[in-house]
């Protein structure tokens, strides 16, 4: 039997979304913790059938980008004509030799062709969600990334446009923009910084929230001992917050997601997962609905408050 999952709407995109979602980073490359034997992307058939097994049971958003790899072609293929499935892609801000932005031109003609490939890949006349990647502060003020977006909307080329970012002032800065109607962001036991400022402000804008990262790129499940040595503080954090729950290092993760759904205002939350036991555990947990009571949440409460630590894009190689 089919767990159910609950649906929550997406701020005034008016979407219905299952509260789990699906990443696909780990189905297009290799990602995340190097524990050995269960590291690297699945095979293509594999991958297929996974992602056609998350929306038969019930996942009705997935996340995926250009930068996944060949993530957005195994999306298509698989569910590129599943109407039911939110497929949100996401487009990398055009830079030169420097790593600067490119001029306005160049930045249409990039993003026009991003976006034309995207809809090729996820075989989508209209891209359901198309989110800024990695929306910096810069990007934000200048605009001209976002107003491309807009002209998408405008053309129909895409229905609703999104930021995902790494840091409160980069959120805040997305929701006073005014022209997104969705926010990626990351959040978990112990990455709480979008609480609650963030959460708050884009309540008030009707921004929908979906979040990530929340095993922490496997900070938060058995894959914990691999980490490296100067990733030490972060699993001494780790353990403590499972300590706190009164959890095993295996029953963790599905406490980790509850907790996410704990929240009201986040819509979904995106999970990644490369074999059919994870999926299975993805949507138990996420079946079995928030964390039940404020005490629980109140003893998860393991905040840690250095940025370095829970931005894994800090970490450097794994």
């Amino acid at each position: 039997m089919t767990p159910d999952l609950e649906r929550r709407t997406l701020g005034r995109t008016e979407l219905r979304v299952s509260v789990l979602g699906l990443g696909t980073v780990e189905l297009g490359t290799d990602y995340g913790i190097r524990a050995p034997g269960d590291f690297g992307r699945p095979p293509k058939a594999a991958a297929l059938t996974l992602l056609r097994a998350a929306a038969d049971r019930g996942v009705e958003f997935f996340d995926t980008a250009p930068d996944y790899g060949t993530a957005e072609a195994l999306l298509g293929e698989a569910l590129g004509d599943r109407d039911e499935c939110v497929l949100a892609t996401k487009v990398a801000v055009p830079a030169d030799a420097s790593g600067r932005q490119v001029g306005a031109a160049d930045l249409r003609r990039e993003v026009a062709a991003s976006l034309a490939e995207s809809r090729r890949a996820l075989r989508r006349e209209t891209l359901g969600v198309v989110q800024i990647h990695s929306a910096d502060l810069d990007v934000l003020a200048d605009g001209t990334l976002a107003q491309a977006l807009v002209e998408a909307r405008d053309r129909g080329e895409v229905r609703f446009i999104g930021a995902s970012v790494y840091t409160e002032a980069e959120a805040l800065a997305a929701i006073d923009a005014g022209c997104f109607d969705v926010l990626q962001v990351p959040y978990n036991l112990l990455d709480r910084r979008m609480e609650p400022r963030v959460f708050a402000a884009a309540r008030r804008a009707r921004v929908g929230i979906v979040t990530r990262s929340a095993f922490l790129k496997g900070a938060l499940t058995p894959k914990v001992s691999c980490l490296p040595p100067s990733l030490a503080p972060l699993a001494a954090a780790a353990d403590r917050a499972r300590r706190a729950l009164d959890v095993t290092w295996d029953e963790l993760p599905a406490v980790a997601l509850r907790f996410c759904l704990s929240s009201p205002d986040v819509a979904t939350v995106v999970v990644g997962v490369r074999t059919a036991d994870e999926l299975a555990a993805a949507v138990a947990a996420a079946a079995a609905g928030p964390l039940p009571d404020a005490a629980v949440i109140a003893r998860a409460a393991c905040a840690v408050t250095d940025e370095r630590l829970v931005d894994p894009s800090t970490w450097g190689p794994l």
